[in-house]
């Protein structure tokens, strides 16, 4: 038997054998969006996210329950921070230090990375779209997406440092990444953080980053919860090549829901959908 529960507007199917995905950040827009494609799907699966802090070890511990299929990895420092509390990490994940997709396959936790597919994917068709050839790169910001960043762009041959708004956080992450500082102007600029959502006007050092840069990625997305992305409006004014998050975000979050389907096990039987079926049922433009 089936009971409903009432996520806001929403109304989604509820069993004994219904499984959960959680994810530590998300707007209320996001579980409607997920929840509505999952139905489509057939699948006996709920996805919510919640909004108070939570460790790693607590969020590892939480995911290992049999109810939970996985989770997604945002903020709070956890993509980093988790990796000790997974039990098999691809080499990926391992490479950029990061883990942002976590799957419960019969109580082991397994790690991924599906950040790195999307940023790479999003610089290389704005490069080749633009015309415009990038040789060097900052990334502003030490969170868990600058090891993403570090890794893909060693990887297309850019050389590529680091810088932010606290320079003693700075520091032990460019260790960490064995990257070397060099001063600008830099080709292109990777915001690694939230700063976009604010008057980028106040932020330290930005500002000294952004001059004389041919290109910016923003990993940040403002604009999905219909805010205001300051750090877009700034490139606009000052003809500079903005790549949004969302041209990360779309195939990163595709190949991360290939992992959470092809590992749920549902009624017995497992879910077998293609990278098209997920583009399709959550209507994302590739």
């Amino acid at each position: 038997m089936s009971h409903p529960l009432t996520i806001s507007s929403q109304t989604v199917p509820l069993n004994t054998q219904t499984l959960f995905l959680l994810s530590t950040s998300g707007s209320q827009s996001s579980i409607e969006k997920h929840n509505k494609a999952l139905q489509k799907l057939g699948a006996n699966i709920v996805y919510f996210t919640f909004g108070h802090k939570i460790t790693a070890e607590s969020y590892a511990h939480l995911l290992r329950s049999p109810i939970m299929l996985g989770g997604a990895v945002t903020g709070q420092g956890l993509k980093s921070s988790i990796i000790p509390y997974i039990d098999k990490i691809e080499e990926l994940a391992k490479s950029t230090g990061a883990v942002n997709t976590v799957v419960n396959i019969g109580g082991k936790l397994y790690g991924y990375n599906t950040d790195a597919f999307g940023f790479e994917t999003a610089l290389q068709n704005h490069f080749k779209s633009s015309g415009i050839h990038i040789k060097t790169a900052v990334i502003y910001g030490n969170g868990g997406v600058s090891g993403v960043a570090a890794h893909v762009l060693r990887k297309l041959g850019i050389d590529v440092t680091m810088t932010g708004r606290n320079a003693e956080r700075v520091k032990p992450k460019m260790e960490e990444l064995q990257l070397k500082k060099f001063d600008g102007p830099y080709d292109l600029v990777v915001n690694a953080t939230q700063v976009s959502s604010t008057d980028i006007d106040n932020v330290p050092s930005l500002l000294d980053v952004l001059s004389g840069c041919k290109m910016v990625f923003d990993h940040n997305m403002p604009e999905k919860d219909e805010r205001t992305n300051y750090l877009k409006e700034y490139c606009d004014s000052n003809g500079i090549y903005f790549i949004p998050g969302k041209n990360m975000y779309v195939p990163q979050m595709i190949k991360q829901w290939k992992l959470f389907l092809d590992g749920a096990d549902c009624k017995g039987c497992q879910l077998k959908v293609t990278e098209e079926n997920i583009a399709k049922t959550w209507e994302l433009e590739v």
